[in-house]
């Protein structure tokens, strides 16, 4: 027959200390420092590697221990020498069922037509080859197997004689139905067995093949409840009320004691070691919720006093000496296999064997994120992976900017249907949290950056891990953009002639721009008539400022990149700048790479000021490039918006319509382009900068009245129909009723 395989769920953290104890007593005393521990093989002292992938422990002896692994392609019997970790694969699990003979280096194969064969994996020796009958085997110990046939339950072993020898165990009841050896010691076996629907138990002494002590085992007719056998005691589940369990542990021998323990409901496994019972629920590595139960825990018989073992577990088996072995894990070693036995003070301590390489503690194994990222080749993203040991975790990232404090912590979701059981990925949209506000977002500027991942496992097995590292972000800084974090900003200056920022943010899943809330430039900026963005005049990295005060005189104000203090000290440009009317500025009209100015003075003459770099002289002589510009009561230098060759200027008459001039890049406009009328709609229009981030300048268009109504119109790139429908931005501000009279 083939095995039938259980799902796997692993285990984890520390179990109740204080468990209550009913009816009887045992009266070991407690434990000297001289008892003697339990025999360790020389073999077993050093750590091994345990199978890889999903291996579950079989049986153990004295020199190896067998698992199942499972694979994609089926499963596996591997037998591993605790000495060298050497295997064997003895028999294909494809036609057979191939599993322990208990508490020996025996294991046993059984075929679909029933024959038996059990070989000793120490010697590579067939000790016992049993054609089929027609019996069923119900297990094996050592050299003897176990069959179920007529007359009731035989044992099947080879003799001096090197013939097998037949001898049916005495002192069952002749009606019971569904024998099975549940566990073992290398010179007893403990049978259940089934009658009138009650489950029951009985040692078999294998040396006269007679029932010695036997027991009822309540609520339990299918023979699933956890049963463990030692040189003293049987232990076994029941099922109690209240969500608990009940761990009955007698003596064995004449005028035996019986203790009955309460367990929490979840424990699944039991074992005895010298006068201590062990307990835990299985499959706690792989849990996502955590519990207690996971521990393997001990309890001494005589007084109750408990001890911690091991931080999960998977399966187990008894060697031949009596010890413990346990497949799972502890924080301090990680996962494999571990020989829980008597230390010199008499109380079991857990040592690892075989190890599988896998931390039972979540770790950072590696991760993928580049010392530097140009999120403008990006797109404004950046790809984030950590490589954990497991990734049942709950997870979060923070991404903080060292040079502004500016932060983001969000959620890491490993767990999202990922092929990879070791992957936790997350996708940087380039944003931080403005002004360290909840659920306000502000793009990440040029500068060093720092990540830290916390992983806290669902298990609760083990801390949380805590990592970090370090990289750096590129970006050029864009139009309107005085903070350099690649979104354009909106100057705005309310009535009591305080000037703010308000930065944007787009949020393209929402498909709507953000306007964060105003941060205060500063004071007194009533004393100009004009405030103009006007780009990258000076040379720094960020975009300019031109005001103009009421004497006619034009400063510049050089963008420093910080967006608490984003306007350097003026300089003055010089005075006569109270003949204009119009000043715009912002586009390269003559294709150098400099931003230039435009301004319409009151006979409607256009004159061009290049621009030249220098902060302390940021303009050449003016040109008088054009006539008949009085028209228009709003002009608009928008970049370049219409796929030319250079940047261009919108303008709006005094009957609401828009009119595009395309640059020709010398400095001169193409012949105007109607766009469409209504425009009278809106106060004021800003060339921005690209909003949305699709890479073309966008038109900001703001709501007359000031406070807070303003739209974007997005760029297509066609001279024909420069923009598309507008959109809502979502403008916040800290003060309600303020009245704005300016934006630039």
């Amino acid at each position: 027959m083939t095995p039938i395989r259980t799902p796997r769920v692993r285990l984890g953290a520390a179990v109740a200390a204080v468990l209550a104890v009913t009816a009887g007593g045992l009266t070991t005393a407690v434990p000297a420092a001289a008892v003697t521990p339990s025999a360790v093989t020389a073999a077993a002292s050093a750590v091994v590697p345990y199978p890889k992938g999903d291996a579950d422990l079989v049986s153990a002896g004295t020199t190896g221990f067998l698992t199942w692994n499972w694979t994609d392609q089926g499963a596996r019997a591997v037998w591993t020498r605790y000495s060298d970790g050497g295997t064997k694969e003895p028999w294909s699990l494809a036609d057979a069922w191939i599993t322990a003979s208990r508490a020996s280096d025996v294991i046993a194969r059984v075929t679909s037509n029933g024959s038996i064969t059990l070989r000793d994996m120490a010697t590579d020796e067939d000790v016992l080859s049993v054609p089929g009958t027609g019996a069923t085997f119900v297990g094996a110990v050592g050299r003897t197997a176990f069959v179920e046939g007529s007359g009731g339950v035989h044992l099947l072993a080879r003799g001096g004689d090197g013939q097998v020898a037949d001898r049916t165990v005495t002192g069952l009841p002749a009606s019971l139905t569904k024998p099975s050896v549940r566990a073992a010691t290398p010179d007893t076996a403990l049978l259940t067995y089934v009658t009138a629907g009650v489950r029951h138990w009985a040692t078999v002494d294998l040396a006269t093949a007679k029932a010695v002590d036997t027991g009822t085992i309540a609520g339990d007719p299918d023979q699933k409840a956890p049963v463990a056998l030692s040189g003293k005691h049987v232990a076994w589940l029941e099922p109690a009320s209240g969500g608990f369990r009940t761990a009955v542990v007698t003596e064995r021998g004449p005028g035996t004691g019986t203790q009955r323990i309460s367990l929490p409901g979840a424990v699944d496994s039991l074992g005895l070691v010298g006068s201590w019972l062990t307990y835990g629920q299985k499959g706690g590595y792989d849990e996502r919720n955590p519990s207690p139960d996971y521990a393997v825990t001990a309890r001494y018989l005589g007084n109750g006093m408990t001890r911690k073992l091991m931080d999960d577990a998977e399966s187990s088996a008894v060697a031949p000496d009596g010890s413990l072995l346990v497949q799972g894990g502890t924080v301090a070693h990680g996962e494999g296999l571990y020989r829980i036995a008597l230390g010199a003070n008499g109380e079991p301590a857990a040592t690892q064997v075989a190890s599988s390489g896998l931390s039972t503690k979540v770790t950072l194994l590696s991760h993928a994120i580049p010392p530097v990222v140009d999120l403008d080749k990006t797109g404004g993203r950046l790809g984030m992976v950590w490589q954990l040991s497991r990734s049942e975790v709950e997870m979060t990232v923070r991404i903080r900017n060292t040079r502004t404090g500016e932060t983001l912590t969000d959620g890491v979701y490993p767990l999202n249907g990922d092929y990879d059981p070791h992957r936790a990925a997350y996708t940087w949209n380039g944003q931080l949290s403005w002004n360290s506000t909840p659920d306000m977002w502000t793009g990440a500027p040029a500068g060093p950056y720092t990540w830290e991942i916390t992983a806290k496992p669902l298990n609760g097995i083990g801390p949380a891990l805590k990592s970090s590292g370090a990289f750096t972000v590129t970006r050029k800084p864009g139009a309107h953009d005085y903070d350099a974090d690649g979104s354009p900003d909106i100057l705005v200056r309310d009535t009591a002639g305080r000037l703010w920022i308000d930065d944007t943010f787009p949020q393209p899943e929402a498909g709507y721009v953000n306007q964060n809330p105003g941060l205060l430039v500063g004071t007194g900026w009533g004393a100009y008539d004009r405030i103009e963005a006007a780009g990258n005049l000076a040379g720094s990295a960020v975009s300019d400022v031109v005001a103009r005060d009421k004497a006619g005189v034009l400063w510049l104000y050089q963008g420093t990149g910080n967006a608490k203090a984003p306007l350097a000290t003026r300089v003055r440009v010089g005075s006569g700048w109270g003949a204009y009317t119009r000043l715009t500025g912002g586009s390269d009209l003559t294709g150098d790479g400099r931003s230039d100015l435009v301004a319409t003075d009151k006979t409607g003459a256009l004159y061009l000021y290049k621009g030249t770099g220098s902060a302390t002289a940021p303009f050449a002589a003016r040109k008088r490039i054009g006539t008949g510009w009085g028209a228009y009561n709003q002009l608009t230098a928008t970049g370049n918006i219409a796929g030319g060759t250079a940047g261009d200027l919108v303008a709006r008459d005094t009957a609401g319509v828009l009119w595009l001039y395309l640059g020709k890049g010398d400095g001169t406009f193409a012949p105007r382009v109607r766009i469409g009328d209504g425009w009278q709609a809106y106060d004021r229009l800003l060339g921005v900068g690209d909003m949305n981030r699709d890479g073309r300048p966008d038109l900001y268009a703001s709501g007359k009245g000031g406070g807070g109504v303003a739209f974007v119109y997005k760029g297509t790139g066609s001279w024909s129909k420069p923009f598309a429908a507008r959109d809502q931005v979502s403008w916040a501000f800290d003060i309600p009723d303020m009245k704005y009279d300016l934006l630039s």
